[in-house]
């Protein structure tokens, strides 16, 4: 057999994907896991975006779409950036494609070279690193600092860009650690781009979670930046439509051509039936959610007031997204059987033991965490982060 590619040889698999499906692999053997791995809503979609797919349907928009999405849709994410961010984009400078996933990786591929490098501030989204690599750059993780916000500071990130940095990724509100940046921190953010000569993605699928404050884009702050700024974004969190699969980005003309592009020897298009249905769904923005985001704000709180009552451990309330980032280092440091950093052990004790699913801090870049996504009922939530609090106490 001929050799296999080299640079999809070092790539990892995702570890949120691969943990929700052992859960529901121990699940199915008939152990009470509850799964607090998986990075998407409970809730069902709304029925009226259903029902607008199912309209299409009926009326047989079952055919190839345009590749990088039909223009109403287009129109609508315009319409909408204008109306809820304040940001000014043309139809044409707006792709759409299968999930943000699909897009960020597009995007790697057409903005980098081999051995370009992209700053990532720790702790990231999972896939961030190994899509650069596949695009056959160098993730360069800058470790987070000990603050309460588990935030990267903007003085100790630009000690590592280089003459070889092209990019800078953003995510906020941040999976894993829910936390938002500050106006007067995206833009510090902004300032760095514009010295260096850096691209800017900025990955907002997690605006309309923003629970304590409302969501803003740094462009909105910094309109000199539109050049540069390549916004990514979906209705996947937002409107409980992961399975959907409806991502879009917005940026540089470009770098939006050559997305599309890729995209026309990809995916192609999104389901025309599917189009429609996000269409709607983007013109009623997030009123169509309101009442879920609520109950997400409850759960927050929740999942927040259990784990203050469990010692050893540390964590920043998160103000945004679905996820509480968990440090356990102080509770695995009284064990025996576990290093304070190996939390990949530890999740798979949590796991096997004590039937809790969660990622370690490894996927994210910070061992000796542990994510917990509340995007479930309370009564999980209350018994997952008892069981949690019990299996700490037999490590001492």
């Amino acid at each position: 057999m001929q050799p296999l590619s080299t640079r999809i040889l070092s790539l990892s698999s995702s570890p949120t994907v691969a943990l929700n499906a052992k859960a529901k692999q121990l699940k199915a053997e008939g152990y009470d896991v509850l799964n607090f791995a998986v990075g998407e809503p409970d809730f069902t979609t709304p029925q009226a975006i259903v029902d607008v797919a199912i309209k299409a349907l009926n009326e047989g928009k079952t055919k190839y779409g345009p590749a990088g999405g039909g223009l109403p849709f287009r129109q609508a994410i315009a319409n909408k950036l204008k109306r809820e961010n304040q940001l000014n984009f043309d139809p044409a400078d707006i792709v759409v494609g299968i999930g943000a996933k699909e897009l960020l990786l597009h995007i790697f591929l057409a903005t980098l070279n081999d051995g370009d490098e992209v700053i990532v501030p720790a702790p990231y989204w999972v896939s961030y690193s190994e899509q650069v690599k596949a695009a056959g750059a160098v993730p360069v993780i800058v470790p987070m600092t000990e603050s309460p916000k588990l935030g990267v500071n903007v003085e100790e990130l630009e000690k590592y860009i280089t003459k070889k940095t092209r990019l800078l990724v953003l995510n906020s509100p941040s999976n894993p650690s829910g936390s938002i940046l500050t106006d007067e921190e995206l833009r510090r953010f902004g300032v760095l781009a514009i010295k260096h000569d850096l691209l800017i993605i900025s990955d907002e699928i997690y605006e309309y979670l923003s629970f304590d404050a409302p969501h803003t884009s740094l462009l909105k702050l910094m309109p000199e930046l539109q050049g540069r700024f390549i916004l990514v974004n979906g209705l996947s969190k937002g409107f409980a439509m992961t399975g959907w699969r409806v991502g879009y980005t917005a940026g540089p003309p470009s770098v939006m051509k050559l997305v599309k592009s890729l995209q026309s020897h990809s995916s192609t298009c999104l389901p025309p039936f599917i189009e429609e249905a996000a269409t709607w769904a983007t013109d009623q923005g997030p009123k169509l959610m309101a009442k879920e985001i609520e109950i997400l704000k409850k759960r927050r709180d929740i999942a927040v007031a259990c784990l203050e009552e469990i010692p050893d451990i540390k964590f920043f309330k998160p103000e945004g997204a679905f996820y509480v980032f968990v440090d356990v280092r102080p509770a695995l440091t009284k064990s025996s059987k576990f290093k304070d950093d190996d939390t990949l052990a530890f999740g798979e004790y949590l796991l096997m033991d004590h039937h809790i699913a969660c990622v370690p801090g490894e996927a994210f870049g910070t061992p000796g965490f542990l994510r917990f996504s509340y995007a479930t009922n309370e009564e999980n939530i209350r018994e997952g982060l008892s069981r949690l609090k019990t299996a700490l106490s037999t490590l001492a």
